[in-house]
């Protein structure tokens, strides 16, 4: 393994920014010594309750989202994986439509939905994008991306998320359709 996970690499950057080190993100968060080494340069990647938790030790949470409609389906990691098979049904595909789009076998799609202990970043992504689904980080509250440039882009129209839902965000905004971040409510646990 050699390259660092594009969502580590902004963990990472996120941890920077608010100044703290691995050391004390480990100790903090009571991950492995020396883990968040080995996932920062691509040594290896975490299972998905690992980046889940050193997300929110950020501020942060893994979420999984349509870009299509900008809508989050799941930031909870323990039901992600029920929240992108639920997405798989909603669009009218089988196991084994699936497993094409993967490469992989009905069986495998199977062992991965049905799957309880904890289960790899890799394969979570790579069942994600077999959707068309992605995953990416969002506040662990609702807020407005203005707040924080490092999270943020506009458009060519100077547009901002701030308005609207919109798959323009670098971390896909959590505000429903029509509101703005800064009025939403709280994210509640689970949601």
């Amino acid at each position: 393994m050699s390259a660092t996970h594009p969502l580590v690499v902004k963990l990472r950057q996120r941890r920077r920014q608010l100044g703290l080190t691995q050391t004390e993100l480990e100790k903090r968060l009571g991950v492995q010594q020396d883990r968040m080494s080995e996932w920062e340069r691509g040594h290896s990647y975490p299972v998905l309750p690992n980046l889940a938790r050193y997300a929110s030790g950020l501020g942060l949470r893994v979420a999984v989202v349509d870009p299509q409609t900008g809508h989050t389906l799941s930031s909870d990691p323990g039901v992600m994986v029920s929240a992108i098979t639920a997405h798989r049904l909603k669009l009218g595909l089988s196991r084994g439509a699936v497993a094409r789009r993967l490469g992989a076998s009905a069986e495998r799609v199977r062992a991965i939905e049905t799957c309880t202990g904890p289960i790899r970043l890799l394969t979570v992504e790579e069942y994600a994008q077999a959707l068309g689904l992605d995953l990416v980080l969002v506040f662990d509250r609702p807020r407005c991306c203005r707040c924080d440039p490092f999270w943020c882009r506009t458009d060519e129209s100077g547009e901002h998320c701030a308005t609207r839902s919109c798959g323009r965000c670098l971390h896909g905004c959590p505000a429903p359709d029509g509101e703005c971040c800064e009025a939403a409510e709280p994210a509640r646990a689970g949601s």
